[in-house]
């Protein structure tokens, strides 16, 4: 009796999943790598925008201290500067 060709026997259902998850996950490589560029890219953005109004809010507060409408004004104009800011940044990307 002859014996069977290795090459042409299935392989086990483990093996099976096991190749196809490995090809499943070589193939969205480039997907993963850009989420995750994207993600850390999108939280500096974010942790940049909280320390600016932080930093607006004390420049406010501080304003506000001495004389109060113009430390309603002084925010106002910190807040637009940073708006303004943030507007040239998206659109230059």
């Amino acid at each position: 009796m002859k014996r069977p060709d290795p090459d042409l026997t299935p392989l086990p259902v483990w093996k099976q999943r096991r190749a196809r998850m490995v090809a499943w996950w070589r193939r969205s490589r480039d997907r993963r790598r850009t989420a995750c560029r994207t993600l850390k890219n999108t939280g500096a953005r974010l942790l940049t925008l909280a320390i600016s109004l932080v930093g607006a809010t004390l420049v406010s507060y501080g304003v506000w201290s001495i004389f109060p409408p113009a430390g309603y004004v002084a925010g106002g104009l910190v807040l637009w500067a940073l708006q303004w800011n943030y507007g040239k940044e998206e659109g230059s990307g």
